[in-house]
């Protein structure tokens, strides 16, 4: 037979565990990674921009509308960005065909001085421009670099990443938004 000090502490055990189930998410799926990011839960229109690129052209975000955007914030400095790099090219190759479109904002203070070394180095296969400032202050979420958004065919922000990413990382969720 339990004593009163024993039913106490079993008790409070059983209703903790209660609660914490009742009040978890055990909705398991590899669709977790497909919940906008904003605070609130909707998905909102990603900030447009229009920016230079590496090749002396003007990039707009808008012109890729009805592709999903892989949008990365990234730095030649910054050596996370560097060690996910190899893997973007690769899923740029793979996917591109696909309507997957890698874009990345350099928020480098050199300019494309400093950026061009760098794309040759990495055979950068998709377009590099150059931030004034207005991506990284417009995108919530934005506390450091690498931050990388995925943005929907309609030009929606469907989630976002900070920090360095793999492969093994983003694809999933990549193949997730194809089929949507």
């Amino acid at each position: 037979m339990l004593t009163r000090n024993q039913i106490i502490p079993l008790a409070t055990i059983v209703v903790g565990g209660v609660l914490f189930m009742s009040l978890a998410d055990w909705e398991p799926t590899e669709k977790d990674v497909a919940v906008g990011y904003w605070h609130d839960g909707r998905l909102q229109d990603a900030p447009d921009f229009a920016l230079p690129t590496l090749e002396g052209d003007t990039l707009t975000l808008s012109d890729y509308r009805g592709k999903i955007v892989v949008l990365n914030i990234w730095a030649t400095w910054c050596a996370p960005c560097r060690k996910e790099m190899p893997d973007f090219v690769s899923i740029q190759d793979e996917l591109g065909p696909y309507g997957v479109q890698f874009i990345g904002v350099s928020i480098d203070g050199g300019g494309f001085e400093v950026i061009a070394p760098f794309a040759a180095e990495f055979n950068v296969n998709y377009p590099l421009v150059l931030d004034d400032g207005s991506v990284y202050d417009s995108y919530e979420g934005s506390t450091g670099v690498p931050t990388t958004y995925l943005i929907n065919r309609s030009g929606q922000i469907w989630h976002y990443m900070p920090g360095a990413l793999s492969r093994n990382m983003l694809l999933p969720a990549l193949r997730l938004m194809l089929e949507t």
